[in-house]
């Protein structure tokens, strides 16, 4: 069997420009985020802050192939708002998805709604990807209110799952799945609306 290659993802949406992430990427903008507690609470991890090499060492593990780092760039000023992280499984077939808006001037602008609809598009019919999953904590609202917008199916919940970096308090982990033909077929009925 040949070895696969690299597949760098650089796709345009109607408002946003995704493409893998690189070394050349890491701006303090970007390092912002990771100190920021309203961006990275949700997550479950400390706001800790990164340095550029952290940041840089973080970048090179993904390889787009088995693992992707997304930058999601507005299209009209090329501002780097946030991005998905998709660790792909060849064997089963399966992809799983998480995404940070970073800037909150665009939270609650259906970023990750538009974005992500080009990204499964590529994992189901670039990279034959067969699932998607989505591993939310219960109690990030807003990334449960996508999964469920955009037609995943809530599998199960893992009850306290994982402890707070926070408090230590328990935490609830939700399972969502998108199946590759019930994709096809949301976008599908979507066309004929």
């Amino acid at each position: 069997m040949a070895q696969q290659q690299p597949l760098p993802v650089n796709i345009k949406t109607a408002r946003f420009l995704l493409r893998s992430l690189t070394a050349a990427d890491v701006t303090q903008r970007y390092l912002d985020w990771s100190a920021d507690p309203a961006v990275v609470t949700p997550l479950n991890i400390p706001a800790t802050g990164l340095t550029p090499q952290q940041l840089a060492g973080y970048i090179s593990q993904f390889d787009n192939l088995n693992g992707y780092l997304i930058g999601i760039f507005t299209l009209k000023e090329n501002l780097h708002i946030g991005f998905h992280m998709i660790d792909i499984n060849s064997q089963h077939r399966a992809a799983i998805f998480n995404v940070v808006i970073g800037d909150k001037d665009y939270w609650g602008e259906k970023v990750v709604l538009e974005t992500r609809a080009a990204l499964l598009d590529y994992v189901f019919e670039r990279r034959n990807i067969e699932k998607a999953i989505g591993k939310p904590l219960a109690r990030n609202f807003p990334a449960v209110f996508n999964y469920k917008a955009q037609g995943w199916q809530l599998e199960g919940i893992l009850k306290n799952h994982f402890r707070s970096v926070i408090d230590g308090t328990r935490l609830d982990q939700y399972r969502f799945g998108l199946m590759r033909e019930d994709w096809r077929a949301l976008k599908k009925d979507q066309q004929h609306r």
